[in-house]
């Protein structure tokens, strides 16, 4: 029997899952570009995204429609100006739609020398937060003498319970053992702390050593670990996807932040702080600088 994911999360408020299907595009310059050529001008590829959502909430998942998000894009009034600024790639679609998990659709075709043709169905189920993939399946339709969207219809009725099995697994699992990050700490050039030597906090200790423990404290589970390197650290632990006492959902900022913070409260009164440098789904840098006069 398939279950809505929203059984799998901690506490009973935990909401559903937002599942938004989405067209697969090259990411990088011209990214919305190529994103407006795959909705208006391929007929394949809105008639895949409808059907796989269409599935989606045959399974009583909670979706997201992406048709109608891109459409209210567009009508905006400043979309005029906006619509070919890298703020309206792919990704600030699924942001903005607040959708949990996304699925990228890629429809290819290939001709034959017969005359016939195939469509090649590729899906992949990513979480939003960390672009994990949590499921994938690679449909290809018979050969045919028929169109791309002829082509594609034949190619959905091949979705098999498979991909939908896979997706409510690694979200199960993922909830029941949190989310994966991993936090970088260096030291910038001009800044005179020492990571190996120099002592913080109350207790005397270096950063490694006080990290060691708040992250035994506060990594969901417990599960988590630093590793030294020189003048830098690598944070590994697990962060919640729901809060584990409200079931509220919980996002890899506001669980990084109370490291970053804890590391400010430590450093501060030595003349230094800490700051993020770059950050990308589960990889956070953060930089130690001397304190700005």
């Amino acid at each position: 029997m398939f279950l809505p994911l929203y059984l799998f999360a901690q506490g009973n408020q935990a909401r559903q899952p937002n599942v938004m299907v989405v067209p697969f595009v090259e990411p990088g310059e011209g990214e919305n570009d190529r994103l407006k050529d795959a909705v208006l001008n391929d007929e394949a590829v809105p008639l895949a995204m409808s059907k796989i959502k269409e599935e989606f909430n045959l399974r009583n998942f909670k979706t997201i429609d992406f048709l109608t998000e891109f459409q209210r894009v567009q009508n905006r009034a400043y979309a005029a100006s906006a619509i070919n600024s890298k703020s309206t790639g792919l990704q600030s679609y699924v942001d903005g739609a607040r959708a949990d998990i996304y699925v990228t659709v890629k429809v290819t075709k290939e001709d034959f020398p017969s005359g016939a043709s195939s469509v090649t169905l590729l899906m992949e189920a990513k979480e939003r937060e960390t672009g994990f993939s949590l499921a994938n399946a690679s449909i290809v339709s018979d050969r045919f003498r028929a169109s791309k969207k002829e082509l594609t219809e034949y190619a959905l009725e091949g979705i098999s319970e498979n991909f939908f099995n896979q997706l409510k697994q690694a979200f199960r699992d993922m909830v029941n053992n949190g989310r994966e990050v991993n936090v970088v700490l260096n030291v910038d050039e001009n800044c005179e702390f020492d990571m190996e030597s120099d002592v913080v906090g109350t207790q005397d200790m270096t950063l490694s050593d006080e990290l060691d423990e708040w992250v035994l404290e506060n990594a969901f589970r417990g599960n988590g670990e630093v590793r030294s390197g020189g003048n830098g650290l690598n944070v590994y632990m697990r962060v919640p996807v729901y809060d584990p006492d409200t079931g509220r959902p919980r996002s890899i900022k506001s669980e990084t932040g109370k490291l970053r913070r804890f590391v400010n409260g430590l450093l501060k009164e030595k003349g230094f702080m800490v700051s993020e440098k770059a950050a990308s789904g589960q990889y956070i840098q953060l930089l130690i600088q001397n304190t700005k006069e």
